[in-house]
This record gives structure tokens, C-alpha cells and sequence, in this order.
């Protein structure tokens, strides 16, 4: 019985040809090995690099969503002082109006001194 991969020939060369043919399918198994052990070592390499940028882009995501957090706080804090801001321009508005009423009622009932004289000699 003939080994498996090996081509039945007859003659004084089918010897030749079959070790022929088992060393090249030696070789081409060899090369197969090879390949698939280089592609293993790329998808090992692309994984670690992957794993790289997933870390780093969780370090990015933290100080960003740190970030936010700051910038959040601070935003409460200005409208907090822009309503406190707010609310003392409207008193202040309220009080200048109540001094012009005072003022307009002042003058309107002030005598002018120089001509209370007028009034004396008439």
C-alpha cells in the first residue's frame, strides 16, 4: 500500500516522483505553519495596540468627563452670582426711581430764595 500523499507510479521513477511529492507538500506544510505563525503575531501586535488605545482613550474619558464636571460646577456658581446680580439691579432700579419721585416733589415744592423777596414787598 502506497504512504498517503504519495503519487503511484510505475517504473524505476515513481520513487523519485513520490519523494518529490512528499517534500513538497513538507515544504508547503512548513509554509502554512510559518504564515499562520506570522498572522498570529499580527493579531497579537494589532490586540496590544488595541488594548493600548482602549486604555488611553479610558484615561481621555476621565479627564474629559472630570472636566465637565468642573466646568458644570462653575456654570451653577455664574448663575448663581448673575441671579443674585439680577436681583440687586432691579432693588437698585426700584430705589433710583422712588429718589426721582423724592427729587421731582422736592423741587416742585422748593421756593426759589430769591424771589421770596417778591412775595414780601408786594
Amino acid at each position: 500500500m502506497a504512504a498517503p500523499g504519495r503519487v503511484l507510479t510505475s517504473g524505476s521513477g515513481g520513487c523519485d516522483r513520490g519523494i518529490l511529492t512528499d517534500e513538497k507538500k513538507r515544504k508547503r506544510m512548513e509554509s502554512n505553519r510559518e504564515s499562520a505563525r506570522r498572522s498570529r503575531i499580527r493579531k497579537q501586535i494589532q490586540l496590544d495596540e488595541l488594548a493600548s488605545q482602549v486604555s488611553e482613550l479610558k484615561k481621555e474619558k476621565t479627564k474629559l468627563t472630570y472636566g465637565l464636571c468642573e466646568t458644570r460646577q462653575c456654570c451653577l456658581v455664574v448663575e448663581t452670582e448673575n441671579s443674585v446680580l439680577r436681583t440687586r439691579a432691579l432693588e437698585l432700579a426700584s430705589r433710583l426711581e422712588a429718589l426721582k419721585l423724592i427729587l421731582m416733589q422736592m423741587e416742585s415744592v422748593a421756593v426759589d430764595p430769591w424771589n421770596l423777596n417778591q412775595y414780601y414787598y408786594c
